[in-house]
């Protein structure tokens, strides 16, 4: 969706230069300017529709990478959603978030409430957790090997199906059958086995400690990921307004300035300034709304729930838990 947006503005402004072509044309005409500027639009044309060709080029290569993500056949076309980008909170469902964004002390509450939900929800913390507790389990065996002997217990069977001749065991007489089974329980405590119990009962406790530091370690990590993500947030959303500002600004000074070339009382100079204003600030109000989805879903994923993507009942309900958690009751 960004490089379609993108796309589109780098359309727009390659129409904008063709029309100023045409403007110098007329001008050129009139004698009011000189084949140069003719030229210098000629040139700025060309370097645009290159821009938009590579725009179309970025645009092909993201939807086949999504393509290749989704495991499609890479050549295969589709029509993404268009977001609507005067209302990027559009796609949480909620104005939690746009409450978060006005009130620094909800924002500052949501940060301990995301991570104690993202150190929950963490799936590399429950990998650890796991490991630790298998390697508890080892510590304990390993205590137990001082006082615990190793028990085992054998058992075999023996059948015999058929004999003749001298031996033949005869059950009147022998008092056997034919079938002949011992069972055997042996325990086993070695008292000297050269210091292998201490060194495996110290490894397992150092393995156990090493797991320990990662957790805290991860734990750590888990929390700055989740801070960072919000901290990107309360720039990138206000971003989207300020730079819509600067989008008016920048077509309101083209205007003025077209028509003053026009009239012949600005240059070709200016002009293009004023038109490169005008597409930098097109470009970066589109990309201030990506840029604000992509940190928003990544703060989503730092917690460990896209709560965007659950089913409509199930996202009310955990943004009704952060409400609750904020102390917002309205």
């Amino acid at each position: 969706l960004r490089t379609k947006t993108i796309e589109k503005v780098q359309k727009d402004n390659m129409r904008l230069t063709q029309a100023n072509l045409d403007r110098a044309q007329i001008r050129l005409s009139t004698g009011v300017a000189g084949p140069d500027e003719l030229y210098r639009w000629q040139t700025q044309f060309a370097i645009d529709r290159q821009i938009v060709l590579r725009a179309e080029s970025a645009a092909l290569d993201a939807m086949q990478s999504l393509n290749r993500i989704l495991n499609r056949p890479l050549l295969e076309e589709f029509i993404a959603e268009e977001l609507d980008l005067s209302d990027p909170l559009a796609i949480g469902g909620s104005e939690l978030f746009y409450e978060l964004m006005h009130n620094p002390l909800y924002f500052k509450k949501f940060n301990t409430y995301a991570i104690e939900q993202g150190l929950k929800a963490s799936p590399e913390l429950k990998v650890i957790d796991s490991a630790i507790a298998a390697k508890e389990r080892l510590v304990l065996q390993s205590q137990r090997e001082y006082w615990l002997p190793t028990f085992s217990i054998e058992a075999d069977v023996e059948q015999i199906f058929a004999n003749s001749g001298e031996g033949e065991r005869i059950e009147e007489l022998t008092g056997l059958d034919d079938t002949d089974w011992q069972v055997a329980v042996w325990a086993r405590l070695p008292l000297f086995e050269g210091g292998r119990k201490k060194a495996t009962l110290g490894r397992n406790n150092q393995q156990l400690l090493q797991l320990s530091m990662e957790r805290k370690n991860t734990e750590e990590r888990i929390r700055q990921r989740i801070l960072f993500g919000l901290n990107r947030t309360r720039a990138s959303y206000p971003s989207i307004n300020l730079s819509r500002d600067s989008v008016d600004a920048a077509r309101n000074n083209l205007i003025l300035v077209t028509d003053s070339y026009v009239q012949g009382i600005k240059s070709i100079i200016d002009l293009l300034d004023a038109q490169n204003q005008a597409l930098i600030a097109e470009l970066d109000s589109a990309n201030a709304v990506y840029d604000f989805l992509i940190d928003f879903m990544e703060v989503q994923r730092s917690v460990g729930m896209f709560t965007s993507f659950l089913p409509e009942e199930e996202r009310n309900k955990q943004i009704q838990l952060a409400r609750e958690s904020l102390g917002i009751t309205n």
